[in-house]
């Protein structure tokens, strides 16, 4: 979980650099949506259980 949410840092502060050096937006703004997404859904099924 920890290694997501690291990963969702470096996507978000480094989007517009990666956007400039050529990756699509598309694919900065999936990863960055899959990023947040990850801890949501983990929230959501952990509070269903109890």
């Amino acid at each position: 979980m920890a290694f997501v949410l690291c990963l969702g840092m470096v996507i978000g502060f480094s989007s517009t650099y990666l956007v400039s050096a050529g990756v699509s937006g598309w694919i900065v703004l999936f990863v960055a949506l899959l990023v947040l997404g990850v801890p949501v859904v983990a929230a959501l099924r952990s509070n269903g259980r109890s």
